[in-house]
């Protein structure tokens, strides 16, 4: 018995004698122990399948000569955890059979020529082919992760953040909403690889990213740009606020056990007509402006003060 699949089925169909026959044969496949909870029209499919979970169904193609079976075969569908649908329909209609295969059924039956062998075949390769559909499913969504995802730290790497930056300067540029552009960079993190090694270097990352990434908002979008060097995008800010922001960041990194780095912080804050590229300019270039100032600086463009980064400045944010 241990080799005996339990599924839980829904048989859609309206006539008695027809779902009888069903049963009959159903209650002798070989390889499946089932439980078969039966609806005998549409309405009554809808709320089960709102109700309860259900490995498998067998949709009846007409009902009362009306096809609606098609029409409850898209609903079905339209839901990302629909489990496999097998159509069955009486001899003749193969055509509208057909029709329900590109529609997304997993197979069909006709009434006629079921067996318990038949029945019990068709299981087992809809619930195979639904298991591989679904671990394909899973794997193109990772793939997907990855391709915006920082593999050593798990934040966003620097092709989705130019995205994220693009979208952001077609929102802002419609709505007039400010956001600010954060470049950093891990001071002095060449002597870490060096002193430690770049296995201790690997976590220093992880762990400022993910430090970092705790302390921001829900709004806001980390992003690892290359090297030692992060990314944060914060929307709807003041200068004032971005400034905070910036100082908060580095007070974070401050805080993680050694080794760790300090960090050099520049602000770009956003304005009509700024453009992707100007926007990591002036960045950069206030990064550039802190690291040569001794690191541990925030450098906000467009706005003269440098303020040093400390623990005490935390009670002020």
């Amino acid at each position: 018995m241990s080799n005996i699949e339990h599924i839980r089925l829904l048989l859609v169909e309206d006539d008695d004698e027809d779902a009888d026959i069903f049963h009959r044969y159903i209650d002798h496949v070989r390889h499946h122990s089932v439980v078969t909870v039966r609806a005998r029209e549409a309405d009554e499919a809808r709320l089960l399948l709102g109700e309860s979970q259900f490995d498998l169904i067998f949709l009846d193609l007409n009902v009362r000569g009306h096809c609606w079976g098609l029409e409850l075969l898209k609903e079905i569908q339209a839901k990302d955890t629909a489990p496999p649908v097998i159509m069955v329909t009486g001899s003749g209609d193969e055509e509208k059979a057909a029709e329900s295969m590109r529609l997304g059924a997993a197979d069909y039956l006709i009434k006629d020529r079921l067996s318990s062998e038949l029945l019990d075949r068709t299981i087992r390769t809809a619930r195979e082919n639904y298991a591989l559909q679904r671990q394909r499913k899973r794997m193109m969504a990772r793939l997907a992760e990855l391709s915006v995802t920082d593999e050593l730290t798990s934040v966003a790497n620097r092709r989705h953040l130019m995205v994220k930056l693009q979208e952001e300067l077609i929102r802002s540029n419609r709505t007039g909403h400010l956001f600010a552009f954060l470049l950093l960079d891990l001071d002095h993190f060449k002597e870490v690889n060096d002193h430690h090694g770049h296995q201790a270097g690997d976590k220093v990352l992880r762990d400022c990213a993910g430090a970092i990434a705790r302390n921001l908002r829900s709004t806001d979008f980390i992003a690892r740009y290359g090297g030692d060097e992060f990314c944060i995008l914060i929307p709807n800010t003041s200068l004032l606020g971005a400034e905070k922001a910036a100082e908060k960041v580095g007070e974070t990194v401050e805080l993680l056990p050694d080794p760790i780095p300090t960090v050099s912080i520049g602000v770009a804050f956003w304005h009509p007509g700024v453009s992707q590229d100007g926007m990591l300019r002036q960045a950069d270039q206030a990064l550039y402006e802190a690291k040569q100032k001794g690191g541990n600086q925030v450098i906000v463009r467009e706005r003269s003060p440098v303020k040093q980064m400390g623990i005490e400045d935390i009670g002020d944010l």
